[in-house]
């Protein structure tokens, strides 16, 4: 494998896809060719992101189920930046394929997709059983794993711990905390959970309405967005160079 992979992991509500989708955004902005792979096997998350939709012929079953030495034939290029494609389910449903997907053709696929691109970013899943979110926490050079401050986020981190342990991926583990929105007090949070956090980003209120109306926040210029984008771009100079963020 040539690229560089970047999963991003979290438990539900982590706020991984969004920092997944603006990482690429940020990425893609320094000059490399960035591929973003959604391990959502049921509904397509990025098309929204980016306010686009996913046709039949291109998305994330047609690249496993094909032997294709074009694979980035199969990723939707992102209508931000001209060095950022992404790799979703098709907009219309077709998640009874999902039963389909083994680890085997998950590896060959990222494989394949790792000679297409300079950076994978793998918009990983909670849930454990997720095909392409473990092979993506197995291949992944760095680990960016979200909490957003919350009893859940705290169960969430315990009952993966044997899985890590048992994956050895805890060395690969860039922890990054989401600024809470009032609801849990994120001291209360470090406290619990015990970890450092080396990145902190900003609640961002818009958030839910600038992502379903198509538009990422690292590309949306308002204050808390140019707060959220400037630990991004620290994140991706620190992948770019070659070394953990």
């Amino acid at each position: 494998m040539s690229s560089k992979i970047i999963t991003v992991w979290g438990g539900n509500n982590s706020g991984k896809s969004t920092f997944a989708t603006n990482l690429a955004c940020a990425l893609s902005a320094r000059d490399r060719l960035v591929g973003l792979i959604s391990a959502n096997l049921v509904f397509g998350e990025l098309q929204i992101f980016f306010g686009q939709n996913v046709p039949p012929e291109k998305g994330l079953f047609r690249a496993l189920s094909e032997d294709n030495p074009n694979i980035g034939e199969k990723f939707v290029a992102s209508g931000e930046s001209k060095n950022l494609f992404f790799l979703s389910v098709p907009t219309r449903y077709t998640g009874l394929l999902c039963d389909t997907v083994t680890l085997e053709q998950v590896e060959q696929m990222i494989n394949a997709a790792s000679v297409a691109f300079d950076i994978l970013v793998i918009d990983g899943a909670a849930e454990l059983t997720n095909p392409v979110s473990g092979v993506g926490l197995w291949l992944a050079e760095t680990i960016c794993t979200l909490h957003r401050p919350s009893i859940a986020a705290q169960m969430w981190h315990q009952g993966v711990a044997d899985f890590v342990r048992e994956l050895h991926i805890v060395e690969k583990q860039i922890h990054i905390l989401q600024a809470p929105d009032g609801e849990f007090d994120d001291q209360t949070y470090r406290e619990m959970i015990g970890l450092s956090f080396p990145f902190e980003l900003p609640y961002v209120k818009r958030a839910s309405e600038l992502q379903n109306a198509g538009t990422p926040l690292y590309f949306h210029r308002d204050r808390a967005c140019r707060y959220y984008g400037k630990v991004l771009e620290q994140i991706a100079d620190g992948i770019r160079g070659g070394g953990k963020p």
